[in-house]
């Protein structure tokens, strides 16, 4: 989801959905949809370091803030919804969690390979994850 990079691919070469936190649990009927209709055969997910979505509690002032400031909302609304939302996005450790979200799908869809990747903001590299070696 991040805004600060663009993976440059080849047109029609993947599906791309872009979720904070590399999170799929609410956007797995697109990943259905991608295998079953438009028939991807595997799945690279790639997380990022420095990712918003660790440590949320952290940005709660600056979420709400943003909200009232930028979209009108009552401070009230926005803290609610910060509150409703914020335990259903937090993913922790960026790695534990590509790890962890890896193997969910993988019990999802046997019949798919699923590969753990992470983008290094800081050197602008992208990683695959060791798996079962620790990081």
């Amino acid at each position: 989801m991040d805004n600060r990079k663009h993976l440059y691919i080849p047109d029609n070469f993947a599906f791309i959905i872009r979720s904070g936190g590399a999170n799929l649990r609410y956007s797995e009927f697109k990943v259905s949809y991608a295998i079953a209709v438009g028939g991807a055969r595997s799945v690279a997910l790639i997380g990022h370091t420095q990712c918003g979505m660790v440590n949320l509690a952290a940005r709660k002032g600056q979420f709400v803030q943003g909200l009232v400031e930028n979209a009108g909302w009552t401070h009230e609304a926005a803290e609610e919804h910060f509150f409703q939302n914020a335990p259903l996005f937090e993913i922790g450790n960026e790695v534990d969690f590509i790890l962890g979200e890896v193997k969910r799908l993988r019990l999802r869809y046997p019949g798919i390979p699923v590969a753990p990747m992470m983008y290094r903001v800081e050197d602008n590299l992208l990683y695959l994850i060791r798996e079962g070696s620790g990081r």
